[in-house]
């Protein structure tokens, strides 16, 4: 038998079948029409049922169609020489392919046409091909919507279909799914909602509303892009290709808001330490000022009286942040009063140094320097910004390109070894 295949039908993978229309050639010699005459006679329609014909079929056609424009498209060409018979008909044949979905939509798919005899056994009838194994069938149309179709085979009996005692031959077709209309329509939608994610990063931590939102928004749609791609395709048990992207996809968008709960719980811990330094500087500054104010009410003259004897004295006691401390005598009672002093040293002002002004020491005590005040604005402005969205602005886009690349190097590279294994069989 042979082949000639006119086009394909769609590959469903929902109902694991396709269609293929073709015409298939039997030849066969019946020594009973062989009359040593050099002529031939065509039969065609119901006159080729007069003739004895191989009952060969699909096994694992679904529904097979005999076409009928005008009459039955089958004839039988008859060389009365010796008895050779050629019986052709065009069938359209509907028949299962197993579809491994493992790399969908990155897939290639490979489908069998198996022939086989109905009744006679290999004893009766041998059934094989008209030329070689492994040559190629040859298509008239290959255009499909969503494969390219790579090859088309001639092999023996297949190992699943076919059984022992009869004999069979197999036709094999090798597809390949067209991917750019996933690109467009699945991958880059989905790379551009994970990117979406990444704007909370950005976002203040207090506009809680806007990150959620967004962090929901973009949640919502993977889970739609995921479900409507599946309704697509069967049910299987395995986890499909795009099922690793989108679920890659997926924790990355569900990461964004993980990252805002955990902001928000570093966001209190940093507001609750920043009130205890406050709390504390506030303290210290109460306790900074208490003490000033009780060098200021010191700076007021007192006046103190000593009484030695029948001898009494008075003394103004003024004591001035100056280089020295003095006790001075206000009255003197006696002649041989004298004036007691008592000195204090003043940090490392030397004695020729003048009094400073109390309100100018106190004003300049507490005027903070220009680099003070412009470390003081940086560091408000760094805590502004909560470090785990700086990191995650970096962290999220450099972990998404690794997965991206891991993802379409390691199905790149098992695509191509499938196809150029195809071409090499």
């Amino acid at each position: 038998m042979d082949l000639l295949i006119l086009s394909f039908g769609e590959l469903s993978e929902t109902q694991m079948e396709f269609s293929v229309d073709l015409y298939m050639g039997q030849f066969w010699q019946d020594p009973r029409l062989g009359f040593g005459i050099n002529q031939s006679i065509i039969l065609s329609g119901d006159a080729t049922d007069k003739l004895w014909v191989p009952d060969t079929f699909i096994i694992n056609s679904i529904d097979t169609k005999i076409h009928k424009l005008v009459s039955i498209n089958k004839k039988a060409w008859i060389h009365l020489q010796n008895g050779t018979i050629m019986l052709v008909l065009r069938f359209t044949a509907r028949s299962s392919c197993k579809v491994d979905l493992r790399d969908y939509p990155l897939d290639d798919q490979i489908c069998h046409l198996a022939f086989e005899s109905f009744s006679f056994e290999e004893k009766d009838v041998n059934l094989t091909w008209r030329k070689p194994l492994g040559t190629d069938i040859h298509i008239y149309d290959k255009e499909m919507a969503q494969f390219d179709i790579l090859t088309a085979r001639r092999h023996g009996k297949h190992p699943t279909y076919h059984s022992d005692p009869f004999a069979g031959v197999t036709a094999t077709i090798h597809f390949r799914r067209r991917t750019v209309y996933y690109i467009f329509q699945m991958y880059i939608p989905c790379i551009c909602v994970v990117i979406l994610s990444w704007v909370s990063f950005w976002i203040d931590e207090t506009d809680g509303s806007d990150r959620v939102g967004l962090g929901i928004a973009t949640v919502l749609t993977i889970s739609f892009m995921q479900g409507a791609l599946n309704d697509n395709v069967p049910r299987v048990s395995y986890l499909k290709s795009v099922d690793y992207f989108l679920l890659g996809s997926f924790v990355f968008v569900f990461m964004t808001l993980i990252e805002y709960v955990l902001v928000l719980k570093q966001s209190r811990k940093e507001r609750k330490r920043k009130k205890e330094r406050e709390k504390k500087t506030s303290e210290r500054e109460r306790k900074r000022e208490a003490v000033l104010m009780m060098a200021d009410s010191d700076d007021e003259k007192m006046t103190v009286t000593v009484s030695i004897g029948n001898k009494t004295y008075d003394f103004n006691k003024c004591k001035e942040k100056t280089e020295k401390t003095e006790l001075l005598p206000c009255s003197n009672h006696s002649n041989s009063e004298r004036a007691v002093r008592i000195m204090e040293p003043m940090g490392n002002v030397s004695d020729n140094s003048k009094p400073t002004d109390r309100s100018q020491l106190k004003k300049f005590q507490r005027r903070p320097s220009m680099i003070q005040m412009i470390r003081k604005t940086i560091e408000d402005g760094e805590e502004e910004i909560c470090y785990l969205d700086k990191y995650s602005r970096i962290v999220f886009p450099v972990s998404y390109t690794i997965f991206l690349g891991i993802y379409f190097g390691i199905y790149t590279v098992r695509w191509d070894n499938l196809v150029s294994g195809a071409n090499g069989k």
